[in-house]
Order: C-alpha cells, then sequence, then structure tokens
C-alpha cells in the first residue's frame, strides 16, 4: 500500500495588528425560547457580567383559549473566551453604550478588553489573545477504499498573541448505523511545534487506517467514519477539525 505523503511546512504569513479577538459569550437557551437577549455589561481582567435572558409563550387552546407569556431574566458570567461560568436569576438594566463599531455595541471596556452585544444577534467579549483557525476547509468528505490513506490539516495563527501547542489529538469515529468499528487514525506528521507566532501557519499530517473495521453490515462493503482533529492550546475553547470518508471494500459481516 502507498502512503500519500504530504510536505510540512511553516507558510509566513502577513503579521496583524492587535485587536482583541470577539468570542461570542455562550448561552444554550431551552427549546422553545424566544426573544433571546445575551450581552454583556460589564468586564474585568478575568470575566464578563451581563444577561442572557429570554422568554417562553404558548397558547392554552381551546375555546376561549389565550396565549400564555413567561420572561426569564438572569444574570450570567463569562470567561474572556466567552464561556459561561454562572447564571442565577436576576434582572440587570443595560448601561449607557460607550461606542459602536461596525456590529458591535459596546457597553465596558477594560485595558484593551471590550465587551457588549453584536448587532447581528449575540453577545461578545473581545480581548488580545491568541487564536488560530483552519485554514483548510473544515469538514471534507472522501470516499477511499480500505487502505491507509493520509490528509493534511493547514492552521493559522491569527489572534493577537503567540499561539502556544500543548498537544494534538486524532479519534477515528463510527458515522451511520452499518459500520462495527471505525478504524484508527494518528498524527504522522506535525510542523506547528510548540509556539507558532502571530501570522505563521503549519501543517498537521493525519494517517487513517480503516483496515482496522472489522466488517460492515452493508451489503455493498461500505463503512462509514469521521476523523477528529482537536488542539489543546491557550486560544481556549476552538472547534476541532472533522474529514468525513465512506470506505469500499471492506469486509461484510455474517449474519
Amino acid at each position: 500500500m502507498i502512503k500519500r505523503m504530504l510536505l510540512l511546512s511553516i507558510i509566513f504569513l502577513s503579521a496583524q495588528l492587535a485587536h482583541g479577538y470577539e468570542y461570542k459569550l455562550q448561552f444554550t437557551p431551552p427549546s422553545g425560547a424566544r426573544g433571546i437577549v445575551v450581552a454583556g455589561y460589564g468586564i474585568t481582567n478575568t470575566g464578563v457580567t451581563g444577561v442572557c435572558n429570554y422568554y417562553t409563550s404558548y397558547s392554552t387552546g381551546g375555546r376561549g383559549g389565550h396565549t400564555v407569556t413567561k420572561h426569564y431574566y438572569n444574570v450570567c458570567s463569562w470567561d474572556l473566551y466567552g464561556n459561561l461560568t454562572s447564571l442565577v436569576a436576576g434582572s440587570v438594566s443595560a448601561p449607557p453604550v460607550l461606542s459602536t463599531t461596525g456590529y458591535e455595541v459596546i457597553y465596558a471596556v477594560a485595558g484593551a478588553s471590550q465587551t457588549g452585544v453584536d448587532t447581528r444577534g449575540f453577545g461578545f467579549v473581545n480581548t488580545p489573545s491568541a487564536h488560530y483557525s483552519w485554514a483548510t476547509p473544515n469538514g471534507g468528505y472522501n470516499v477511499i477504499g480500505d487502505s491507509t490513506f493520509s490528509f493534511s490539516v493547514n492552521l493559522s495563527s491569527d489572534g493577537d498573541l503567540p499561539l502556544t501547542i500543548d498537544a494534538a489529538t486524532v479519534q477515528a469515529v463510527i458515522s451511520g448505523m452499518v459500520t462495527t468499528t471505525a478504524g484508527t487514525a494518528t498524527i504522522s506528521g506535525n510542523s506547528c511545534g510548540t509556539l507558532l507566532p502571530v501570522g505563521y501557519s503549519c501543517t498537521v499530517t493525519v494517517t487513517y487506517k480503516p483496515q482496522t473495521i472489522r466488517c460492515t453490515a452493508s451489503p455493498y462493503g461500505y463503512a462509514y467514519s469521521n476523523v477528529d482533529l482537536a488542539l489543546v492550546t491557550n486560544a481556549g475553547a476552538n472547534p476541532g477539525f472533522q474529514e468525513g470518508f465512506t470506505i469500499t471494500g471492506v469486509p461484510i459481516c455474517d449474519d
């Protein structure tokens, strides 16, 4: 079997000015919630406080029925990456607007950090920090045979501070109902090192071995899996990278 070998390289990108990366203030409302308002009203060097309010509405039905609306007011706290850290019932009035920049209505400033509400429908915190983006399109899909396959994933350090990388992990997971095992995935190359300066990019190479899939219930010998790549960095929560696969020629399970 021949592996497709991929070049590992670090590519210099144009330097960026410090700007504070915008993180969304995370809040997951219950099903049926309406009128959701998430906004940051205060900020310190450790976190953000604000509101995550919503209401629910339902009809009592029947003749003479009417609509019942219930409002939920909450005081919420987040870290500087927008991760929700606490939620308690309570009502807080919005402070005066300090400024408006593009979509961002800014309510509070602490040093180089800002918080408020984005008019596209979410609260935000801007804070100088490390950040990275997947330069390779995420969520790709491949049809491969039952043999070793390698692919490369490029990422860019596009925050305000250098990206420190503590670990890179990868795993194969089952997709669909007919596949009994997921195969195995390993990191076979990594040019990122432990520190990636702002404005640089690097490449992680993943090798996927579907041969360890025991068998498939598909009468056509198809198996389905995803390979998930994640980094442990100083950039806070960041979406992982996923590549999907259909594998052909997999042994068919005996009844």
